[in-house]
């Protein structure tokens, strides 16, 4: 066997030793370093980085104890394994050896065939070792490559989630804001002949009841739509705020999920869905709304992709209610429900049932990491096909601190 690439070296006060040794490995092919005392062996392990040592424990000055202390306490060469070699038969050298760092011994005089099957047994467990490091750093590489995407997913998704969000709230808003201008327009020109009709001495009684009945309806326009409109922008704005910073705060959980559920208008309105939250009005949490409002978000939108594939007006609802150390909100829909052999794999990455749809299988995933890992919650699912599916959270109400997903 060739080992042109492994290097040994040889810490040994015998000259002698040193000759018989290095003829034993130079004829088996291994590259080899010497040297005569620990100081010596000390620095030649530091500057050439061997693959093993074979450490000689009787020598002057520096003996093999504690030039094996040294070597294992040294960053640069604490790695490399230390073979002694020993003529003390005493079990009680032995220990010493292994305690100060050794991995191995061979005993004095030395054989070949034993010297060689010790090395190359060490080599091996090396070569191993380093493969597992390797190995090891591949998964850890790998690992913070998933986290890393999956971050990157979780944002797309969040992000799109918004997007709809704002077009949403944009589409809704334009409606209360036109019967708001349109309103305005009618009072200011109601306004205009009513002036003109006073600077001309033409006022009447008719003429003046009309323009306070039109004053008065136009204003009740006014004030009715641009108070809806603020309400939206209020409910957006808070809803927008949390989903892009996930920042923790406390909020009332039953006033929050009301205030998502009205930022959901748009899309509800569109698809004939009724949305009810029901529960305790009193319940307080320390916890990530905006991680919260994507956990509501994407059961409300799941519902809509999946559970009403051949239309009708569905009846969702929320409720909310509070128990030992932790809040629980429950979320039903009455729609076709999933089959016992999806049902546990709603969770799992990338499942849908829906892919020619344009599902991804990304939104209850991202929901049960959310729940279990930034709001420190638990999820499960039940459902009974063509009866109903139900969502059960806990959230605990104080959460602990949490990095960003």
């Amino acid at each position: 066997m060739e080992h042109k690439e492994q290097k040994i070296l040889i810490i040994d006060d015998q000259p002698t030793n040193l000759r018989v040794i290095a003829e034993y490995l130079e004829m088996d092919g291994f590259d080899l370093m010497v040297a005569q005392d620990g100081q010596g062996g000390l620095a030649i392990a530091q500057e050439g980085q061997p693959d093993i040592i074979l450490l000689d424990v009787m020598m002057p000055g520096m003996d093999g104890f504690e030039t094996c202390r040294c070597l294992q306490q040294d960053d640069r060469t604490k790695h490399i394994p230390v073979i002694f070699m020993t003529a003390l038969a005493d079990v009680v050298y032995k220990v010493k050896g292994f305690e100060a760092g050794a991995v191995d011994y061979v005993t004095k005089p030395i054989q070949q065939a034993e010297l060689l099957a010790r090395l190359n047994t060490h080599l091996r467990l090396r070569e191993l070792t380093r493969q597992l490091q390797q190995s090891n750093q591949e998964l850890l590489d790998a690992f913070e490559n998933l986290k890393a995407t999956q971050r990157q997913l979780i944002e797309s998704e969040k992000m799109a989630a918004l997007g709809g969000l704002v077009a949403g709230v944009a589409h809704e808003i334009n409606t209360p804001i036109g019967i708001g201008v349109t309103a305005a327009s009618t009072l200011v020109d109601e306004s205009t002949l009513f002036f003109k009709a006073i600077e001309a001495g033409q006022i009447k009684r008719s003429v003046l009841q009309n323009y306070v009945s039109v004053a008065r309806e136009s204003s009740e326009l006014i004030l009715r739509n641009l108070s809806r409109a603020a309400e939206l922008v209020q409910s957006f704005k808070q809803v927008a705020v949390d989903q892009t910073n996930l920042e923790q705060r406390k909020f009332l959980l039953k006033a929050y999920l009301t205030e998502v559920i009205r930022s959901l208008g748009p899309q509800l309105k569109q698809t004939g869905h009724h949305v009810e939250v029901e529960g305790d009005d009193q319940i307080k949490l320390n916890s990530y709304p905006g991680a919260f409002s994507q956990v509501v978000t994407n059961l409300v939108m799941n519902s809509i992709k999946h559970g009403y594939p051949h239309g009708g007006q569905g009846q969702m609802r929320f409720e909310v209610r509070q128990e030992v150390g932790q809040a629980i909100v429950e979320y039903t829909d009455d729609g076709c429900g999933i089959t016992p052999e999806n049902l546990g794999k709603i969770f799992e990455p990338f499942f849908t049932t829906a892919r020619r749809g344009g599902g991804t299988g990304l939104g209850l995933h991202i929901t049960y990491n959310l729940v279990t890992q930034k709001l420190g919650g638990t999820i499960r699912c039940e459902s009974e096909v063509g009866q109903y599916t139900k969502f059960i959270i806990g959230l605990p109400i104080e959460a602990r601190k949490t990095s960003p997903l």
